[in-house]
């Protein structure tokens, strides 16, 4: 797909989608693909499990927006499929990201989200610089023979492009190598959702929780519409459609169009003033574990982590553009949002199927013919792990 300014991108643009959801209105209906069953076993296997987390840390990931570290010496820590890292802004206002960890003791250098000149172990004051060289050692007699050019933060490959930060394989596989230069391509080359990220370049908000689920069944609750009515009937359902989405695969990676009930007053203007802005969500899917999603006046980018067989971690960056940014800040609080309300509905869903999985009345879950994007995330799942060898 080309769009306005010549470029190419792999998802239809606004109009296109336009057009494709008041076709689904009238004609009562919403994008179709295959079934898909997926295997109980697949989420209570403490070997799949483990074979789940050893190709994650095989292949590239987003690790967080550039909007959470804007400026030189911010800087912010995650995590990462069970390995503590940090992301840090540099003076040459280059983004890298390091293992979290002094070289001294192991101390964990970073905690939480801060700016700082340099950045200092808490535990005996090592110092080191923003691009992660070792500056200062106290009492540095102590320790005979120490080079200060080796006992730098170890770096972790990343690329900033698209207003998102990526990390390469934490633990890189020789036999691997090309599959995980194509997942990092598929990650940096933001064309899908460049033009919706890339304004939103205020961070508003982080919020970060563990729930008792495992990390499929959370992402499975952002890949389909079919819920809707039943999840949200006091919350999205009064704005949105019940079942009716756009699903577009490209690549690994995968957008669900989530219209809301205002498309409808485009059908009488010219194409050329149609606005999506305020009338769709959209969900980019980006493999493995991270969900852009866009609303009205910020977008989410959500990460789900792995922590054991039944744990995960969500980490929630909210997004936006400064205009709303200082829309926002002059606004008074006025307590839990309709799509505060609809976040907790999922997860209580989430923690429903979690429960249920456990109860040994199903041999698969099955996902219908309109929750197509769910299929392609574990399909993409199986064909990298099958990948690894023993």
């Amino acid at each position: 797909m080309t769009t306005s300014a010549g470029v190419t991108s792999p998802v239809a643009d606004d109009v296109q989608i336009v057009r494709r959801l008041l076709a689904h209105i009238d004609a009562g209906t919403t994008d179709e693909g295959e079934v898909w069953r997926e295997p109980v076993q697949n989420y209570l296997d403490p070997k799949r499990f483990a074979d789940e987390l050893r190709m994650l840390r095989s292949f590239p990931s987003v690790f967080i927006p550039s909007a959470a570290i804007p400026n030189p010496g911010d800087h912010v820590e995650r995590v990462c499929f069970s390995t503590p890292l940090f992301a840090v802004r540099g003076r040459d206002r280059r983004a890298r990201v390091f293992r979290n960890a002094c070289r001294h003791r192991g101390m964990a250098l970073v905690a939480g989200t801060g700016c700082a000149h340099a950045l200092v172990c808490r535990y005996h004051g090592w110092t080191y610089r923003l691009d992660g060289s070792l500056a200062h050692v106290p009492h540095a007699d102590a320790f005979p023979g120490l080079d200060p050019a080796t006992r730098g933060l170890v770096e972790v490959t990343s690329t900033e492009a698209d207003g998102l930060i990526v990390i390469g394989a934490l633990n890189p596989d020789a036999a691997l190598q090309a599959h995980a230069q194509d997942a990092m391509t598929a990650l940096t080359e933001g064309s899908a959702w460049r033009d919706k990220l890339v304004p939103a370049n205020r961070l508003v908000a982080e919020a970060s929780v563990v729930l008792a689920i495992n990390w499929k069944v959370l992402v499975e609750q952002f890949l389909e519409g079919y819920h809707i009515r039943s999840t949200h009937h006091e919350t999205f359902f009064p704005l949105q459609y019940d079942d009716l989405n756009v699903v577009e695969m490209f690549g690994s990676n995968s957008r669900i169009t989530f219209p809301y009930r205002n498309i409808e007053r485009l059908r009488d203007r010219p194409e050329s003033t149609w606005t999506i802005g305020r009338r769709v969500t959209f969900v980019y899917q980006l493999f493995p574990n991270v969900m852009l999603a866009t609303f009205p006046d910020r977008t989410f980018v959500i990460v789900v982590d792995p922590i054991d067989i039944d744990h995960s971690r969500i980490t929630t960056y909210t997004v936006t553009t400064p205009e709303n940014a200082a829309e926002q800040h002059d606004g008074a609080p006025s307590g839990p949002t309709p799509l505060d309300r609809g976040v907790v509905e999922d997860n209580e869903m989430s923690l429903g199927v979690q429960l249920g999985l456990q109860a040994g009345a199903n041999e698969f879950v099955e996902f219908g013919r309109h929750e197509s994007a769910i299929g392609h995330f574990h399909s993409t799942l199986d064909q990298r792990l099958a990948l690894l060898t023993n």
